[in-house]
């Protein structure tokens, strides 16, 4: 096998062994994961075509559609590691925690990650007050913002503060959903979330009215955040495509 194959075959066995670790770290629960499979069989499927002498404008048509689909990946990826280290200033006004999966018997690592970012930051915005939001999923006991609101008042925080926003079901209609319960759209905002969805959030937020918001990025660690970091990627074309950035 030519060398060409060798590392297609490799990239094809990374890819399945990565779907199943990435799936037993998330109890098989994470959206798009097939993309990872599917990937694996098309380079081992690569693999195998590089042992026969196939016409000069499949291989080349082939290489050109996968260096420009790094290349735009690269790209992508650029702008939401961009968001990773957000932090907004002292003296927000209003703190809106972005919902997460909720498992049956409490919150997902996601969503516990965003909770013990605004939890860290309340100091810095003693008058703020914080949006939780989140809609209910099919598979989800309660409400995102449910949740969100319960883990914030058994760490402490007066439930006098908490808004609810228990509607939405997408980024989009976080912000939509949570502006609409804001006095006023140019206050001071701090979005919470994970790093690697902060830079799309703030986007949203800003082409929604949202004209003084900051991003809040929660820290994100483990074998997962490389297939979050590229749904984020899918997430921010399909907004582009669609209009919303």
């Amino acid at each position: 096998m030519k060398t060409l194959g060798i590392l297609y075959l490799a990239g094809g066995i990374a890819c399945i062994v990565f779907f199943f670790v990435i799936s037993l770290f998330s109890r098989f629960g994470l959206s798009i994961a097939w993309v990872w499979p599917a990937a694996g069989a098309a380079l081992i499927a690569a693999a195998l075509l590089t042992r026969f002498d196939l016409p000069p404008w499949l291989r080349y048509g082939w290489r050109g559609l996968l260096i420009a689909g790094l290349a735009l990946l690269m790209a992508l990826e650029g702008l939401v590691i961009s968001g990773m280290n957000a932090t907004a200033p002292p003296g927000m006004d209003y703190l809106i925690v972005l919902g997460a999966s909720v498992y049956q018997d409490g919150p997902s690592p996601g969503l516990t990650r965003r909770i013990n970012a605004v939890m860290k930051c309340l100091d810095d915005h003693p008058n703020a007050v914080i949006i939780a939001s989140g809609g209910q999923g099919r598979d989800e006991p309660i409400s995102e913002a449910q949740c969100i609101r319960d883990e914030l008042v058994k760490r402490g925080v007066d439930p006098a503060r908490i808004v609810l926003e228990d509607k939405s079901t997408n980024t989009r209609e976080n912000i939509a959903n949570s502006l609409a319960l804001m006095a006023r759209p140019d206050a001071q905002v701090g979005i919470v979330t994970n790093n690697y969805h902060v830079w799309r959030a703030l986007r949203l937020a800003r082409r929604a009215g949202m004209v003084n918001a900051h991003g809040v990025a929660s820290e994100y660690t483990g074998p997962t955040l490389i297939h979050f970091m590229f749904r984020e990627a899918v997430s921010i074309t399909v907004s582009f495509l669609r209009g919303y950035l």
